[in-house]
Parts: C-alpha cells; sequence; structure tokens
C-alpha cells in the first residue's frame, strides 16, 4: 500500500508543471480514496522592504486540508540592532484591503506561533524568522479571486506592521517577476479549484 501511495505522489509531482495559473507545490497528500486531502502552494515573496540597516521579507503561501483554507505568512528580518523572536497567537489578525474598497480581515487560526534566529548571511546583521497562519473564509474566496489587494496590516500582540502591495516586485533569488497584488487572483484557485489529475 505504501509502494502504491509514493507511486501516486510521484506522479502526481511530475503532472504540477499543467497546473493553471503558473501554480506550484511544496506539498500534497492523498486521502484513502486517492482524493488531494491536503495542498500546499510554494511559497511567494509579497513584500522586499530593505534600508542600508534593516530589512524585511515577507512571503505568502496557502494550505488546503480537507476544505480549510489557511494563508501561511513567513515574516524575514535583519536588523545591525539585536531582533527578538515574536510569537503569534489568539487575537492576531491580517487584514487585507482590497482595491474595490473592501477589506477582508483574516483571523489567525491554530496553536501559536513563535519565531526564531537564523544564520546571518551578511556580518555584524542579526536575523529572525516569524511566522503566522490566517483562516480564509469560503465566503470571501470570490472578493479576493476578483481583486487586488492594495494594502496590507498585519496585527499582533508582538508584531505589528503595515504595507503596500506592490503591482511589480522583482524576486533576485528566483530571478523573476512577480505580481503581489495579484497574489490571490493567480493563487487561491490553485487550493481551492485544483486541476492536478490523479492516475492509477
Amino acid at each position: 500500500m505504501k509502494n502504491i501511495s509514493l507511486f501516486l505522489l510521484l506522479i502526481l509531482s511530475s503532472l504540477l508543471s499543467a497546473q493553471q495559473d503558473d501554480c506550484r507545490y511544496s506539498d500534497v497528500k492523498l486521502g484513502s480514496k486517492k482524493h488531494i486531502a491536503e495542498l500546499r502552494t510554494e511559497s511567494v515573496m509579497v513584500e522586499n522592504y530593505q534600508t542600508q540597516n534593516q530589512g524585511r521579507v515577507v512571503d505568502f503561501s496557502l494550505f488546503n486540508t480537507r476544505g480549510l483554507v489557511i494563508l501561511n505568512v513567513e515574516i524575514y528580518k535583519d536588523s545591525k540592532n539585536k531582533l527578538l523572536p515574536a510569537c503569534v497567537g489568539k487575537g492576531s489578525e491580517l487584514t487585507l484591503s482590497l482595491s474595490n474598497g473592501d477589506k477582508v480581515v483574516l483571523p489567525q487560526i491554530g496553536a501559536q506561533l513563535c519565531g526564531y534566529e537564523i544564520p546571518s548571511a551578511e556580518e555584524g546583521f542579526n536575523n529572525v524568522k516569524n511566522m503566522a497562519s490566517f483562516l480564509i473564509a469560503e465566503d470571501r474566496f470570490e472578493d479576493l479571486k476578483k481583486h487586488e489587494i492594495l494594502y496590507v496590516d498585519f496585527s499582533s500582540e508582538d508584531l505589528s506592521f503595515e504595507f503596500i502591495m506592490k503591482s511589480e516586485l522583482y524576486d533576485e533569488a528566483d530571478n523573476e517577476t512577480i505580481n503581489p497584488s495579484k497574489y490571490f487572483i493567480n493563487q487561491l484557485d490553485c487550493v481551492v479549484n485544483p486541476t492536478i489529475i490523479i492516475q492509477d
């Protein structure tokens, strides 16, 4: 049985490149009836703010576990000053201001997530990675798929920040131009309506 599951996952991996809207997955898990039980998209950089003394990079990824759609947020910070990792838990929110004037408020879901220090590639800098997970209610899917994000407000007890979503952003690591403001337009269907084909 394990060999059959492994074989199916290998077939799935080979078919990911055929997904619409350039959907890329970091994790796919099948249920007992060969249905997709869990699906996680690869991380996409949506903000890159850098100065001479500090910086912040924010990555988004989407996770669908048995119908629940979750936005995972990873926040990388570096600074010449000491940085303390933050914990994001109950009461935290991510507010998305859309191009149609609406605001979509995503509540934190799951256990409290605490950040940690990471090694710095540049001498004299301190680095931390913080994380959070936010639930996307099904009744907000259509708004997010139709309208660009103009502004993001991250609010928690230990960590708060806000930023404007750019229409274009160059990702040096992957050598590609991405469109942060259209993140949900391009990515939400990857986990809500995936077109991955599962074969025997």
